[in-house]
């Protein structure tokens, strides 16, 4: 069985926005902006060809407080150097991740099991598609609409198939009318400061 967390505790009015794909040169640190001028944390799944790229901006969102986890480092359907991500992200911060979101949520990944035991392997039970630019009004909705207590709610800085895409501009354009709206209900952390509720998969 592999252990997974797709929410946190239910009775506790926290909430996580996390975000995938980046570091992107251009959104993230707009993202960090929006973040700072709300007085929010937030988790980054980043991936580890960017990294590379931008380490820099890497090294923004660590020094800003918030938290980073590993999201592989190339977005492969098929297989994931977790480890190598892991070890880019220690040389930048200091410190190896403790919670990996893998490509697509999917759990087949063999690098996996190598990292259970020292590693939260992270989904989400919100989503608005956001990467597929369905609309501002839709990614309101979905997010404002389908968020509860405990939620992870999953949006995106970057793109894995283009370092400097533009996919991510709905999103942020929203994201203070977003964050506006959920402060009235929830507290909006980093993952570190939720109880996580494990599932788990027959993998």
């Amino acid at each position: 069985m592999l252990t997974y967390y797709d929410h946190a505790d239910r009775n506790e009015s926290k909430i996580a926005l996390t975000f995938d794909d980046g570091p992107n040169p251009t959104h993230t640190i707009e993202l960090l902006d929006i973040l700072n001028q709300n007085k929010i944390k937030a988790t980054f799944f980043l991936l580890g060809k960017w990294i590379e790229m931008y380490p820099n901006i890497v090294k923004n969102i660590f020094e800003r407080g918030h938290l980073i986890g590993n999201h592989g480092y190339s977005h492969s359907k098929l297989n994931e150097n977790f480890e190598k991500t892991q070890q880019l992200l220690k040389e930048i911060t200091g410190d190896a991740p403790k919670y990996l979101r893998p490509p697509y949520g999917d759990l087949i990944y063999p690098g996996l099991r190598k990292l259970e035991n020292k590693i939260k392997i992270i989904r989400w039970d919100v989503s608005a598609s956001d990467w597929k630019q369905p609309g501002e009004d839709f990614i309101i909705d979905s997010i404002l609409k389908n968020t509860k207590n405990g939620s992870i709610i999953l949006l995106h800085d970057g793109d894995h198939k283009d370092s400097k895409s533009g996919r991510c501009a709905q999103m942020l354009k929203v994201l203070p009318e977003i964050i506006k709206e959920l402060k009235k209900q929830y507290m909006l952390v980093r993952l570190d400061e939720m109880k996580l509720i494990p599932s788990n998969l027959p993998v």
